[in-house]
């Protein structure tokens, strides 16, 4: 994955048209997480991708919280990291839903209990995406991605 612009242009980056891309930033604050949240219903409304918007809210709910916790936590911070990247890209019969941080850490599936109040991210995208993975992580940060299948329409 190339690195991100300064002027934070994925689309271009990645050879990718503004028509079938679309990106913003997102920091730990509960609004921030609320803001990307309705982005993501906002700009499948506007692909036609109605049927697909609840399943890639909850995946990207649980990719930008994942990245909120583990990555932009105040004690994580620091002056250059402190907001996180939303990317949604078109593609035929898929949405990619990728979330850029700042953290060096690559996810991990954790195995919880029962009665265990977190710990089921990955579990929840396995079973609302085709696939997910991760860039290799480096010292900048990693890039989490998922895909919701949206199967053609007869």
């Amino acid at each position: 994955m190339p690195p991100l612009s300064e002027d934070g242009d994925w689309g271009l980056l990645l050879g990718i048209s503004a028509a079938e891309f679309a990106a913003r930033s997102f920091d730990a604050n509960p609004s921030g997480l609320l803001h990307a949240r309705r982005f993501v219903r906002n700009v499948l409304s506007e692909w036609g991708l109605t049927p697909y918007i609840d399943d890639a809210v909850i995946v990207v709910g649980e990719l930008i919280a994942n990245a909120a916790r583990h990555a932009l936590e105040p004690h994580n911070r620091d002056t250059t990291a402190s907001a996180a990247w939303l990317g949604l890209v078109r593609r035929q019969h898929a949405v990619i839903c990728a979330v850029a941080d700042p953290s060096p850490c690559a996810p991990t599936r954790r195995h919880p209990g029962p009665l265990s109040e977190s710990g089921r991210g990955l579990q929840i995208i396995e079973a609302l995406t085709s696939s997910w993975g991760c860039s290799p992580p480096k010292p900048s940060g990693k890039m989490v991605w998922a895909r919701v299948s949206t199967p053609p329409q007869p």
